[in-house]
């Protein structure tokens, strides 16, 4: 099971000690206000001129604040966007490790969904709801020691009322998470069906489907519409609660400060402080509604992560490699036994689960597969049904297996003997492919992962490839691939499990 990344990485820690401080220096500026604003309207209340030390204080408060806010939110973002860089990486390498079987039984909306999301709800949490919690619990305390340093009565009966709104509001919040979860599910589900129908959009309109599509699309917006408006209705609320919380508390301080005789700079004062109190709770209703979205995401994280992986590491054996396997797929009893720079021909109904398996692709608990009597794998190349390729230059394409990539002579050599001349002579090694080929005929991908597997260095090949079957000139290509490259060849074809094994021919 990989866990989920540390949130107390060495960066991240210093991120949100930046973020406490600027609290911390928030709260002093706090006080400093408070009673430079106490004296400002003792002043204005006797006639006299403001003192130059008062509105120095007010001046020095006002400016640290600014800063401390402009500081504490650019540190909390990079510490949110920090911590979204690491999931991204560790859901990435997680995904990428996931035996084949496992992708293709998942939505690939699904999967996509990780990377925006889940993603967003972290960033956001860890970005923004943490460091304001962390913010507030050093301001909220400072605040209201300030205003029992201003004047006790007036403090405890002005906080009463916010002190019980703050109750309610905690009761309310306890099914936010829930509102979450079914506003998730809507987006998610129609996150999915988009990402899925947008590649086949034309296709569905030509069989009259677009119409079907757009009331699907209105009834799942209209759900949406209706979880969302009562989820923000929730949060809205909570704030709302506050907002009423410190209303109340303001009038109770005057109300108080009549009966009590409390001197009018006291009481401008504690309401200035009062004001400054409301800030961070609104901002703690946010953060709780972050943090349960954040609940949600991290336990879709979690499921995806705790999913057994497969440990593909490679080792180039820089020669042929034997390969044995021996167990069950299924009820199919497996024995097979390739020498080292032999060709194998794999066939019957579970030959590509078993080229999968040698590949390195899937795993079978019932299948033990070996390479020199060695469970670490060689360099492999698996060519597939499809056409695996990124966006970007025919080199790139060619490359692809490569760490180092090879001179542009090498390149353009290999691909030319792999029937690729007119390809290269239509654009050159820098021409742009799209994503997964296409626009190359299935015969051009075919010989593109040929080359990669030469240019690659590949220690085994493995052809398992509906293109290669199709192919009428299977016979030059496997001379070819034999003459280039230093491999043990295995091709997967149909009947019954068999293999046989005979000597490249070089030429």
């Amino acid at each position: 099971m990989t866990p989920l990344p540390p949130v107390a990485t060495r960066d991240r820690v210093f991120d949100a000690v930046l973020v406490v401080s600027c609290g911390i220096v928030q709260a002093a500026a706090l006080a400093v206000a408070a009673f430079a604003t106490r004296d400002a309207f003792a002043a204005l209340h006797a006639s006299l001129p403001l003192a130059t030390a008062t509105v120095l204080e007010l001046a020095l408060a006002g400016a640290l604040t600014a800063l401390c806010l402009f500081v504490s939110g650019c540190r909390a973002e990079r510490l949110g966007q920090s911590y979204a860089i690491d999931l991204r990486r560790a859901l990435y390498a997680q995904i990428a490790r996931l035996p084949k079987t496992r992708h293709e039984e998942r939505r690939v909306g699904a999967l996509s969904l990780r990377f925006v999301g889940d993603l967003s709800a972290a960033r956001l949490w860890y970005g923004r709801g943490l460091p304001e919690v962390l913010s507030a619990c050093v301001v909220l305390p400072g605040a209201v020691g300030i205003l029992y340093a201003l004047s006790p009565d007036l403090a405890a009966r002005g906080l009463a009322p916010l002190a019980v709104a703050l109750v309610v509001m905690a009761v309310a919040a306890w099914h936010l998470e829930r509102r979450h979860r079914r506003l998730r599910k809507r987006r998610a589900g129609i996150a999915i069906a988009m990402i899925e129908r947008i590649a086949i959009a034309p296709e569905l309109d030509v069989m009259g489907r677009t119409s079907a599509e757009l009331r699907r699309l209105d009834t799942q917006g209209a759900k949406l519409r209706e979880d969302a408006v009562t989820r923000r209705g929730r949060t809205v609320g909570l704030q709302s609660l506050l907002q009423a919380g410190t209303v109340a508390s303001g009038l109770a301080m005057l109300w108080s400060a009549s009966a009590l005789g409390v001197a009018p700079a006291t009481v401008a004062a504690s309401l200035s402080v009062m004001a400054l109190i409301a800030l961070p709770l609104q901002h703690l209703s946010a953060a709780w509604d972050q943090y349960c979205a954040w609940r949600v995401a991290r336990e879709k994280a979690q499921n995806l992560l705790s999913e057994p992986a497969l440990n593909r590491v490679r080792r180039r054996a820089k020669e042929p490699v034997a390969v044995t396997a021996a167990g069950k797929i299924g009820q199919t009893q497996i024995a097979l036994d390739v020498a080292g720079g032999s060709v194998a021909r794999l066939s019957g109904p579970t030959c590509r689960q078993l080229a999968r398996a040698i590949a390195g692709l899937d795993r079978f608990d019932t299948l033990d597969v070996r390479f020199e009597g060695k469970t670490t794998r060689p360099n492999i190349a698996y060519i597939g049904d499809d056409h695996v390729g990124l966006q970007g230059s025919l080199r790139r394409s060619a490359t692809m297996m490569n760490r180092k990539r090879p001179g542009d002579t090498g390149i353009t050599t290999v691909l030319k003997a792999f029937g690729l001349e007119d390809l290269v002579a239509s654009g050159g090694l820098d021409q742009r492919l799209s994503e997964n080929g296409k626009g190359l005929s299935a015969a051009q991908t075919l010989r593109l992962d040929l080359v990669r597997a030469v240019l690659g260095k590949a220690d085994v090949i493995v052809i398992a490839s509906l293109r290669w079957s199709a192919a009428p000139d299977t016979d030059a290509l496997q001379k070819t691939l034999l003459e280039y490259a230093s491999a043990t060849l295995l091709l997967a074809e149909t009947s019954v499990i068999s293999s046989t094994t005979q000597k490249p021919t070089v030429t």
